[in-house]
């Protein structure tokens, strides 16, 4: 049995954070279906050592995480471990949208971002860290790389009230955004809310 410690509602097209103890679970819920969260992570007692994507991919050495995988840092030491996942489909492999992004591929250089968000949710959180898009964890992206090596965005599938359980594997500083990319199918373009929820052994 678990106990509820926390729940953060993240609304549509902003960002939230948690702090983490070792051994707490986190479960990250689209709460209306389709949407992205991006995620970032870092050791409370020292930030230096990060949530790494590219780290993770190389401790794995695959690009899908399943149920019983870890996540690691830029030190290659765990971070999460997957306890559960209604969906099994994240991208692990492209920066958070910034808004240099907005602006390079769509002239929109003052349209919200997940980069943006995560520093709202740094902010809001009261925590000193540098946030960086090119470690984030795009939690419920359904990209796919086709045969000739391109890399498609496909629209979330996630119905409403799915979740993936994280378990923190140190303290954590936990910020994420409800990605609000609304130009691509990301987000079936209509960003909607999220949901942190913080448990424990009862």
């Amino acid at each position: 049995m678990t106990a509820l410690v926390e729940r953060v509602h993240i609304p549509a097209y902003e960002g939230r954070g948690v702090m983490l103890r070792a051994g707490q679970l986190l479960d990250i819920v689209d709460v209306e279906g389709q949407q992205v969260a991006d995620l970032v992570a870092f050791d409370s007692t020292d930030p230096s050592e990060y949530l790494s994507t590219g780290h993770t991919v190389s401790c794995n050495a695959k690009v899908t995480l399943a149920v019983g995988d870890q996540v690691f840092t830029n030190h290659r030491n765990p971070v999460f471990t997957i306890i559960a996942d209604d969906i099994g489909k994240h991208d692990i492999v492209v920066p958070c949208c910034d808004p240099e992004r907005y602006s390079r591929d769509y002239g929109l250089p003052d349209h919200p971002s997940c980069l943006n968000n995560l520093r709202q949710a740094r902010e809001l959180l009261g925590v000193d860290v540098e946030v960086h898009g090119e470690n984030a964890w795009n939690v419920f992206m359904h990209n796919r790389v086709t045969p000739e090596g391109d890399v498609v965005t496909d629209p979330a599938m996630n119905p409403p009230g799915s979740t993936i359980t994280l378990r923190a594997e140190r303290d954590l500083i936990v910020l994420v955004s409800a990605c609000p990319q609304d130009l691509s199918p990301c987000n079936n373009f209509n960003p909607t809310s999220m949901e942190l929820i913080v448990r424990e052994d009862a």
